[in-house]
């Protein structure tokens, strides 16, 4: 039998999850608990205790209480594969069949090595570490934070090491890449990283390189109390059947914190954003194109993955990016099938409707995120602003547009009756006021359903 690969899509916040789990057990159903302690036999609370059954696909993770007991929720009989991790202790492992055992206790021992013990961390726990005794140090560390950070986590590139050569090399490379880690030659570089490469790649080096460390490795407390009842569910997602990857292609799924951060880089669904309907199944965006899939959908409770496919005009499925659910639990997700749009879903009916807006418009794109304002108003960016559409079906879908507003238009202006245009002069927000209209028969602020920014015109 050939195995498929897969790669894991953690669920939204567990408390969420928590919602959605089956109030009563099956009678075939048992209880999986165990205690966690340290080398010396002290109990340890706030541990991450993760199980998954042999041939399936979801992850179930409970933490330890304050005795160091967890207690996993009803779990099919079967064998499962079982482990105990937390920050600066080495991942205990263990196999149970719960048909015949129902417990498994760990002893965790301590993680001494250095560069595991960094390798280890998530990202603001890495970036927490980077050296900041000196105001210049402080002032490279805000710099990484606020340059290098905005679109991924810096735990993957700071479990590495480079020399200064190393670091400036990526830093000439990071100037110049695009929001989907495109390198473009022609493209201006990054005018702040431009501007103190060299400082920074000293930094980074002295940080993250072959000598002595500056990094400090800092903990944060382990959940305890009401924080550690959550329960977190992880499910896999299958990758694209035409890459025709080998079974074991994905070596580091990120369940296993001591392998370190996974890339992301690998050929098939790029899972994005993820949103729950309202019947607790999940929902998630693919940025990598296929032919399959645009968005896909988990059965949260067996783990079956069916995905939907928008057609593109290249002939592959068109690509998203972001993702929200509105009050009605309708899932908006912008959708690129030749010109960027807004994309709607009804779970309930898994129709999809596209919405593109006309060429005097600006589409949707980029690294695009999606959200819900609370007033009937899905937004979404584009590439040189935003775009706004009324989640209203029966409103007439259209667009107009919004021109970039100077610095000095917008004194004075209240952002309770405004809507955001661009920033002005000194990097603050200009606001365009608009009008109180009705749409099917409620007050909105403007009643078109759709608004967007035009393309400024070049000089």
């Amino acid at each position: 039998m050939t195995k498929a690969p897969w790669f894991t899509l953690a669920s939204v916040l567990a408390g969420l999850m928590l919602a959605f789990v089956p109030a009563t057990a099956k009678a075939a159903d048992v209880l999986l608990t165990g205690t966690i302690k340290s080398a010396s036999g002290e109990a340890i609370g706030g541990v991450n205790v993760s199980a998954k059954a042999d041939g399936q696909t979801i992850t179930t993770t409970v933490f330890t209480d304050e005795a160091g007991t967890y207690y996993f929720p009803p779990l099919p009989a079967g064998k499962y594969r079982v482990w105990a991790q937390a920050l600066g202790f080495e991942t205990a492992k263990g196999e149970v069949d719960l048909a015949a055992k129902r417990r498994q206790d760990f002893a965790l021992k301590p993680m001494t090595d250095f560069e595991r013990q960094v390798r280890q961390l998530p990202g603001d726990l890495a970036l927490a570490g980077l050296p900041e005794e000196t105001p210049d140090d402080l002032r490279m560390k805000r710099l990484v934070r606020n340059n290098c950070t905005g679109c991924h986590t810096p735990s993957y590139i700071l479990q590495h090491r480079f020399d200064e050569a190393g670091w400036n090399a990526i830093i000439d490379l990071m100037k110049r890449v695009n929001v989907y880690g495109v390198v473009q030659p022609e493209r201006p570089p990054n005018g702040i990283l431009d501007f103190h490469q060299k400082e920074l790649a000293a930094y980074l080096a002295r940080a993250r390189g072959p000598g002595e460390s500056a990094m400090r490795v800092k903990q944060r407390p382990r959940p305890a109390g009401e924080t550690a009842r959550v329960m977190i569910k992880e499910y896999d997602v299958p990758i694209d059947p035409d890459v025709a990857a080998p079974y074991n292609v994905v070596t580091n799924d990120g369940t296993d914190w001591s392998l370190g951060t996974p890339s992301g880089v690998m050929p098939g669904y790029g899972v994005h954003d993820a949103w729950l309907d309202h019947d607790g199944n999940l929902w998630f965006t693919s940025n990598v194109p296929t032919r399959h899939l645009t968005i896909g959908k988990i059965d949260t409770r067996t783990g079956a993955v069916k995905p939907f496919m928008v057609p593109a005009a290249n002939g592959l499925a068109a690509v998203t990016h972001g993702m929200t659910r509105d009050e009605k639990g309708i899932i908006w997700f912008n959708v690129n099938p030749g010109r960027g749009g807004i994309g709607r879903l009804d779970p309930k009916t898994e129709t999809i409707e596209v919405h593109i807006p006309p060429e005097d418009i600006s589409p949707t794109g980029g690294a695009t995120t999606v959200d819900h304002d609370g007033k009937g108003r899905i937004w979404s960016s584009a590439p040189d602003g935003a775009v706004r559409k009324s989640s209203c079906r029966r409103c007439k879908p259209r667009w107009t547009a919004s021109r970039r507003m100077s610095a000095s238009t917008t004194r004075g202006s209240s952002p309770r009756t405004s809507t955001p245009r661009s920033h002005g002069r000194r990097g603050r927000a200009a606001w365009a006021p608009t009008r109180t209209a009705t749409c099917c028969g409620s007050a909105t602020r403007g009643a078109e359903a759709w608004r967007g920014s035009t393309p400024a015109p070049r000089n």
